[in-house]
């Protein structure tokens, strides 16, 4: 991770609370950063088709532009007053995640902060259709944040993979602990590493049918112990060249999805920092 000199803040014109913006002002205090506040306008409403004249089209874009300039500089200015550098900027452009992934490329952040939410039971989901574009274009750093509020002390967990086929040198998995690292140390926090080990496709992919059907056997269980000393080799290998973990870096047992999220709730993780990689 580099210097966080730039924060963009991806503000949602249509919402009263803005969890991103409290989250980007407090790593923006904590690394002297700048912090651009930026609303990326894809409304229908303001598609030109709707307008019998250009000019009518015009001035609903000029009120709408004024209405969003209005509610960034009221979360700018009590940041300023703080002491923060802070600009705002408004975009129109649809769909919003190539809005909001033009605006990264011309700007080129350090670090691009937005709210996600849960869904109702229809679209049972973390993020929206935006999110997971941004987390696959995203070029820098992506924080994705609930409405909950950090704790005092904030704690950051590196989620890593180590031995995985698709990072072989394990670049990655050294990327996020710099980071997580390095934002600990910034908000005044603690970092910790997890690596949740699950050996269900390697067991399904030796162990014969016959035997699956009939239980766990003997064979089974020296796999899986021979499996987890492997991964329990290499994760201590790969924090063993960061001794700001030492003592707070736990293999778990589980399947990730589930395991993760039990992790955070039993460890109290503000942040949990993950690599974006090409999965199967």
């Amino acid at each position: 991770m580099d210097a966080l000199r730039r924060i963009l803040v991806v503000v949602d014109p249509t919402v009263t609370a803005q969890p991103c913006v409290v989250k980007a002002a407090r790593l923006a205090e904590a690394f002297g950063a700048e912090l651009e506040l930026f609303i990326c306008d894809s409304s229908a409403e303001l598609s030109a088709g709707r307008f019998p004249a250009a000019e009518m089209y015009e001035l609903a874009v000029e009120r709408q532009r004024a209405s969003h300039d209005g509610q960034l500089e009221s979360l700018a200015a009590p940041l300023r007053q703080r002491g923060v550098k802070v600009a705002t900027d408004v975009l129109f452009q649809d769909p919003l995640h190539a809005g909001i992934v033009d605006k990264i490329r011309a700007q080129r952040p350090d670090l691009v902060v937005k709210d996600t939410h849960y869904h109702g039971a229809v679209r049972r989901a973390l993020f929206t259709n935006t999110d997971w574009h941004l987390i696959r274009q995203c070029p820098p750093l992506l924080l994705l944040t609930k409405p909950v509020d950090w704790r005092s002390e904030v704690t950051l967990a590196a989620a890593l993979d180590p031995g995985h086929a698709d990072d072989k040198p394990a670049v990655l998995d050294r990327e996020l602990l710099a980071c997580t690292e390095r934002l600990a140390l910034g908000l005044r926090g603690q970092a910790r590493a997890v690596h949740v080990f699950n050996p269900a496709p390697v067991v399904a992919s030796v162990t014969p049918a016959a035997s699956i059907y009939a239980g766990p056997t003997y064979v089974d269980a020296e796999l899986v112990k021979s499996l987890r000393d492997i991964h329990q080799k290499e994760f201590d290998a790969l924090l063993a060249e960061f001794p700001a973990f030492s003592g707070r870096a736990d293999l778990i047992d589980g399947v990730p999805p589930e395991a993760l999220p039990s992790y955070v709730l039993a460890h109290g993780i503000d942040v949990m920092v993950l690599g974006a990689v090409a999965r199967s």
